[in-house]
Parts: C-alpha cells; sequence; structure tokens
C-alpha cells in the first residue's frame, strides 16, 4: 500500500529545461542562436524588439532572456529596465556586437547578470545562461570587472584553455590593479609568472617574474599551497592566519584600510586531480574568510581539468565564486612561452 499522498515518479520524463526568450531584431541570429541553444534549453519564444519582449516575458515566464542591445526603438538598455520594472523574474543576458566596457558596465546596471559578444556567441552563450542561472555574473574579461564597479572586490574564476590564455586573460587585470593602486600578488608556476612579467612590461610595469616592484609580488603556486594542505587535510587555522596576515599587509601599506588586494593564481588546480573534494574545500574557506575583507581574488582553472569530473565538479566550483570569465582560446601570439 503506498502512503498517502504518494506520487509514483515518471523515472522516464526528461528533466526539464530552463525556458530561454531570445531577443533580437535580426533573425538569422534568432534563428541560429535557437537552434544551439536547443539541445540543452527550452527556447519558449522570440522577440524582434524591446515591446515585444516585455510582452513575451509577462505571458511566457521564461527562467533567462538572451537581449541584443542595439534594436529599433526601445534598446536593450532600455528593454532591459522596462523588464526589471515590470518585476519579471527572468534573469538576463546580454548578446552584442558591442566590446566596449561602458556598454559592458551600462548591461550590468540596467538589470543584466551576463554580457556575451556575438563573435563567441557559440562558445559562450550556453555557458553564460548556465552561469547566470546558478547564481554567477557572467563577464566577457576580467577587466570588465572594473567598468562595472571601480572599487570591485570579491571571489572570481577564470576559465582558460592554455598557459597563453591563461597569461592573456589575467595580465590586463593585473596592469588595471595597479593602476588603481592595488597591492598585487600572482601565485602560478615559473612559466605563467614569466609570461605575466613580459606582458606588464610591455605596459610600462618594472616587473620581473619574481614580483620584485613596489606593490607588485609573485610566488609559486605548489609553494604557496604547501603550509595549507596537511596529512591531506586543509589547515584551517593556517589558512585563517594566512588571510589574517596577509590583510594585516593590505592595510599597512600605501593607501591604509582603502586599499584593495588583487590576487591571481591557480593554487587549488594542484588539488583536482588527486583530491578535488579539497579543491571545493580550499575554495568555500577562502570565500568564507575573505567575504569582509578588501580582496579581490581570482581563480584560474584550464577547462582540460574538467574534461572526466566536469560535469559535476565545475559547476560547484563556480558555485563559489561571484563572477565567471572565459579567456579566448590561444592567448596572445606575442608571448615568448
Amino acid at each position: 500500500m503506498k502512503p498517502p499522498g504518494h506520487v509514483e515518479s515518471d523515472r522516464t520524463a526528461p528533466p526539464t529545461r530552463p525556458k530561454v526568450l531570445l531577443v533580437d531584431d535580426h533573425p538569422d541570429i534568432l534563428k541560429s542562436t535557437s537552434r544551439l541553444l536547443s539541445f540543452d534549453f527550452d527556447v519558449v519564444g522570440t522577440a524582434s524588439d524591446g515591446y515585444q519582449a516585455v510582452d513575451a516575458a509577462q505571458h511566457l515566464d521564461p527562467d533567462l532572456i538572451a537581449l541584443d542591445i542595439t534594436m529599433p526603438g526601445r534598446d536593450g538598455f532600455q528593454t532591459a529596465q522596462d523588464l526589471v520594472q515590470i518585476g519579471t523574474r527572468a534573469r538576463i543576458v546580454f548578446l552584442t556586437m558591442h566590446e566596449s566596457d561602458d556598454y559592458v558596465a551600462e548591461g550590468f546596471r540596467s538589470g543584466g547578470r551576463g554580457y556575451v559578444l556575438k563573435t563567441r556567441l557559440h562558445l559562450d552563450l550556453a555557458n553564460a545562461l548556465q552561469h547566470v542561472l546558478a547564481g554567477q555574473w557572467f563577464v566577457p574579461s576580467l577587466e570588465s570587472l572594473f567598468a562595472i564597479d571601480p572599487e570591485f572586490t570579491g571571489h572570481v574564476v577564470l576559465l582558460h584553455e592554455n598557459d597563453r590564455g591563461f597569461v592573456d586573460g589575467v595580465s590586463g587585470l593585473l596592469a588595471a590593479a595597479l593602476r588603481r593602486g592595488d597591492s598585487v600578488s600572482l601565485v602560478s608556476s615559473s612559466r605563467i609568472r614569466a609570461g605575466v612579467a613580459q606582458r606588464l612590461q610591455t605596459a610600462g610595469w618594472k616587473v620581473g617574474e619574481s614580483g620584485d616592484y613596489g606593490p607588485y609580488r609573485a610566488l609559486d603556486s605548489a609553494t604557496a599551497l604547501a603550509p595549507v594542505i596537511r596529512n591531506g587535510c586543509l589547515d584551517l587555522d593556517h589558512l585563517r592566519e594566512l588571510v589574517a596576515r596577509t590583510d594585516r599587509a593590505r592595510v599597512n601599506g600605501a593607501r591604509g584600510a582603502q586599499s584593495i588586494l588583487t590576487f591571481v593564481g591557480d593554487i587549488s588546480t594542484h588539488l583536482l586531480d588527486p583530491h578535488p573534494e579539497l579543491a571545493l574545500e580550499l575554495e568555500h574557506a577562502w570565500t568564507e574568510l575573505t567575504r569582509a575583507l578588501r580582496f579581490m581574488t581570482v581563480c584560474c582553472y584550464p577547462t582540460s581539468r574538467f574534461e572526466t569530473a566536469g560535469e559535476r565538479l565545475l559547476p560547484q566550483l563556480c558555485a563559489e565564486h561571484l563572477a565567471v570569465a572565459h579567456t579566448r582560446e590561444g592567448g596572445d601570439r606575442s608571448l615568448r612561452m
């Protein structure tokens, strides 16, 4: 006998897919984007202008809206504001040709949670929608975070294809952090440190691989990780003291308590293969310990490390971060790497 209220589950029923509304004034874009997303999402409708978008959002109740910016009548920013005003629960991701950080900043100010360039539509849009649905921001580059908020702090993740992509993805951010007066730490391999030093030198900063330049420090990630993991376990007391010591050094710097520490590294990557649960534990602990501090932390992971366990592990790692960015494949070919 079944208990009262018991409902027999239908194990053959497919899982519910997130509902997406597409908004663009180009029919070919709507068609190709709808086809691209059809594998993982339920494209419940399309609209070709802002007025249609607001009407469709009210009737279709989508989970996500992929929204163009340049449209006749109401542009994407105005449409996003209209959608927010009517109280839509849908999370908005802008899909556009505009690369300027000013546009990115306006997109987030108007209510967007993600920003995807049409030149990277096939690479980034599905990822962006998944991340935004899970509660993270999706940004086209790390530097665009400074455009969204010049005093940005928080825990973000950079997913890269290779070492060139890593260097290309973080170098602009580190140069911007130095310009705004941050204390900066890069914690990675000698190859990455050398590549970043070359990029920063090209930008006019007198840094070396060892990071011996005023507010800039560069360390080896495997060496930095060693005291944090003891007997296969996270030494939370050591990590807590490390964070406190780092924060004291930040406050005692030239800008005092108002200074920001930008910390970029791949420490947790060393834990992925043998102890993925430790990588998650370390990320979570760092989030909790630095949440109220003026730290900007960028954790860098190669996408290849998630090919076997990615379906489970990658979303969990991303969930520990406020924002997600992907680098372009290949990176800057001018690097001597």
